[in-house]
């Protein structure tokens, strides 16, 4: 669809701009929940739960935003200028990635002053490693990503066979069944399946999945096993960490295990299959709102983490920690704060010449 504003018209895909906001959204309520999540015990059984709950409920987010990325990169028929395509893409990774990296390791080391050679060198090894802060290596699986999108741009335009669905099946099977099940056991297969990825399983699976029309029967059997898939993250994250002294076990909440990936793929085509223009109705005030936070969504996440340690540490004379509420509360309240701060952050440096490249759009 278009919309209009500003005598300008930008073609947007409703839904894609609606589910990356409500993904961007819930990767902050998983970061909340999470530290309720890290022991059954210490903070008590139902704020454990209230955790677990809201965090298994959001394992979707990464993939869907992964999705999301393959739907948009791969989504049309040009053939891509490999060069041209990279420097556009991976100057809209690095520079945010070695800016916030920077930023990370300042806060998180306490090195506002006294940089030396030694602190140089090792905050370039780290940033090599993937190794300043725990959100960041989104950035760096998008990166790998892009350098792939060339070739199987080509594949995927010249799909003669279904040979995409003949790709997302053993991906399914080296992930959702194989990987899922090597958790649990002491078996590790020999033979070399690292070419399905899981990441490259979910960019290619955004765009199968916003091409294909299922049938309605279908849709309905992904939203059960969606649901099933909720429910058996809740309840075998619970087992797991029950039976592991009550520390955290975090293999049911995997990006590659089955119950996560059916509850990502049930997600993707409810947006997908909602007639958002109906529900907006065609109001310009919400389709411009939309917008911003669409543009805004990916400074979201690389600034949130930031955002909620700075509110819950009381640095600025106010303490906002979702552990001083019943989490039920808390946890909801720290992540509408948390996400409203951070879009106001980005908003900022969206303005500003310079610090609006580690932000993009």
């Amino acid at each position: 669809m278009k919309l209009n504003g500003s005598n300008k018209k930008a073609s947007r895909i409703l839904y894609i701009d609606i589910l990356r906001v409500v993904s961007i959204f819930t990767v902050v309520i998983l970061h909340v929940s999470a530290p309720f999540v890290e022991n059954l015990y210490i903070n008590g059984i139902k704020s454990w739960w209230a955790g677990n709950i809201l965090d298994s409920a959001t394992r979707w987010c990464v993939p869907v935003l992964i999705m999301i990325s393959g739907k948009l990169m791969l989504g049309n028929n040009k053939e891509i200028e490999i060069f041209p395509f990279l420097n556009k893409r991976l100057k809209k990774i690095f520079i945010p990635l070695i800016f916030w990296s920077f930023i990370y390791m300042i806060w998180y080391n306490n090195l506002l002053w006294g940089w030396n050679l030694s602190l140089f060198k090792t905050f370039i090894r780290n940033l090599y490693e993937d190794n300043i802060y725990i959100h960041l290596w989104y950035l760096y699986t998008i990166v790998g990503l892009y350098l792939v999108t060339p070739i199987i741009k080509i594949y995927i335009n010249n799909d003669k066979n279904c040979s995409v669905k003949y790709f997302l099946s053993i991906w399914f099977l080296a992930n959702g069944i194989i990987g899922f099940l090597e958790k649990f056991t002491n078996l590790k297969i020999g033979f070399n399946l690292s070419f399905f990825h899981w990441s490259i399983g979910y960019y290619i699976l955004g765009l199968f999945l916003d091409r294909t029309n299922l049938s309605k029967r279908l849709v309905n059997i992904i939203h059960i096993l969606g649901f099933v898939g909720l429910i058996i993250t809740i309840v075998g994250t619970y087992i797991t960490t029950k039976n592991n002294d009550g520390n955290y076990v975090p293999h049911f909440y995997s990006y590659f295990a089955p119950n996560v990936i059916f509850m990502s793929i049930s997600i993707f085509l409810l947006f997908k299959n909602i007639d958002w223009e109906k529900f907006i109705n065609k109001k310009l005030y919400l389709y411009k709102l939309i917008l911003t936070l669409s543009n805004t969504s990916f400074g979201i996440y690389l600034v949130h983490l930031l955002v909620l340690d700075i509110i819950s540490s009381g640095v600025i004379g106010i303490t906002l920690d979702s552990f001083l509420f019943n989490p039920i509360i808390g946890i909801p309240l720290v992540s509408v704060i948390t996400f409203l701060l951070s879009y106001f952050v980005v908003i900022i440096f969206q303005k500003i010449p310079l610090l609006n490249r580690t932000v993009p759009k």
